[in-house]
């Protein structure tokens, strides 16, 4: 966790939000709301704009469940929701995926039909198997490859930014050189690349502060890396809530290169 986070200290009052790329829906079957849902909430908050990117499974499968039609259960509640609110701000359509560099057939239909992907890397490959951030980030060489699959994920040119990095830290693996180096080098090529890194509200919110690391502060710090901060909400008051508007202003009160849009990979670049 951030050692010197505290959320009485920061003047969030007068924080302005303008944007929220990483938010779910009830497709996921771990969240609630549909996309109108999301919207509503994030014109009453006055952002400008509003990605949703509810989990989708890649070929190897996962735990996170979106029904194979995405056309009819999903992007249709896109078209409801701008239908009503799009004169008011831009929504956006995205999922939230994990990367495997035999996949890339996969990633291009999926931009085809949305307007970016989000690298969620709740699964990897490791010794020849598939990984769980969740459960094996327990020991040094998984947390490399893990590091190490997220880089690759970032230079495939799919992905329009970095969800929940540090989520390996779930099992509270300490830092040892290697890792740092691999964490490092991930970062690094997310600058050169341009690819935004995520601050997660939700490490906050739901998982004891596993996330966001001073870690990844600082290395964001070093490399100037651009950053967007989210609040992965996984019902709608939890869009611009206090833990998105602490972690909002906690960013800027460390200098980080916040962003507010995204380079778009999809079908409305």
């Amino acid at each position: 966790m951030i050692k010197d986070y505290d959320a009485r200290s920061f003047a969030t009052k007068g924080v302005r939000i303008k944007s929220n790329f990483h938010s779910h829906n009830y497709l996921c079957g771990h969240a609630v709301g549909t996309v109108s849902d999301y919207v509503k909430e994030a014109v009453a908050c006055g952002l400008e704009t509003i990605g949703i990117s509810d989990h989708c499974n890649c070929p190897y499968g996962g735990y996170y469940n979106m029904p194979a039609g995405m056309e009819s259960d999903y992007l249709s509640q896109f078209d409801a929701a701008r239908a009503k609110y799009g004169d008011r701000i831009r929504i956006l359509s995205a999922v939230e995926i994990e990367y495997f560099d035999d996949q890339a057939e996969f990633y291009e239909n999926l931009l085809s039909k949305l307007d970016y992907l989000v690298l969620g890397q709740h699964r990897f490959y490791y010794d020849g198997a598939i990984r769980d951030s969740f459960c094996d980030g327990t020991n040094e060489d998984i947390v490399v490859a893990y590091f190490n699959s997220i880089e690759l994920g970032v230079r495939s040119g799919f992905f329009a930014m970095v969800a929940h990095p540090d989520l390996i830290f779930y099992q509270h693996q300490p830092v040892t050189p290697f890792i740092a180096d691999a964490f490092d080098s991930f970062v690094k090529v997310a600058a050169e690349c341009g690819v935004p890194i995520e601050l997660n509200a939700n490490g906050i919110r739901n998982h004891r502060f596993i996330y966001p690391t001073d870690l990844l502060i600082s290395l964001c710090q070093k490399y100037d890396a651009p950053v967007v901060v989210s609040s992965d909400c996984h019902a709608p008051n939890e869009l611009c809530d206090s833990y998105m508007r602490d972690l909002y202003a906690f960013a800027l009160d460390k200098k980080l290169n916040v962003v507010n849009e995204l380079r778009l990979r999809g079908r409305d670049r």
